[in-house]
């Protein structure tokens, strides 16, 4: 999949009160896709992340995935800023305990899954809902 020549920009705040800080995400990349996984055939979004903070030299890269009437993002991948692999399986594996991305990451792709097409509904606790299937990625 190509990714977006326009990374979509968002600052959100992660933590609370005195641990709060300001994390910049970049979007590169959001997409319907669809693939085989333990589960069997599985359908929903794809999207790739990095997380930066102001105190941070490199990103951190996040793959994630939604599939079809889940509730959360899970992460897929977890790359460091150095590129060490913390986490990594297929688009939507679900055969392990899942881990998911903070909220407010997760609210930029919700938002950015309804503005580009991809989604019927999506957003915190709502199940997602595809939207008619595209068959190339959407670009914020």
């Amino acid at each position: 999949m190509p990714e977006i020549p326009n990374p979509a920009h968002h600052d959100v705040i992660l933590g609370e009160d005195t641990d709060a800080r300001i994390v910049r995400v970049t979007v590169s990349l959001i997409a319907q896709r669809e693939g085989h996984s333990a589960l069997g055939h599985v359908v929903g979004l794809y999207a790739k992340v990095e997380l930066n903070a102001d105190d941070r030299d490199a990103p951190v890269t996040y793959f994630l995935s939604r599939l079809e009437r889940e509730t959360k993002w899970v992460i897929d991948a977890k790359f460091g800023s150095d590129g060490y692999p913390h986490y990594a399986h297929g688009f939507g594996e679900r055969t392990s305990a899942i881990r998911t991305i903070a909220k407010p990451v997760a609210r930029v792709l919700d938002d950015l899954a309804l503005a580009l097409g991809l989604a019927e509904a999506i957003r915190e606790s709502v199940p997602l809902v595809l939207a008619a299937y595209w068959p190339t990625p959407r670009y914020p």
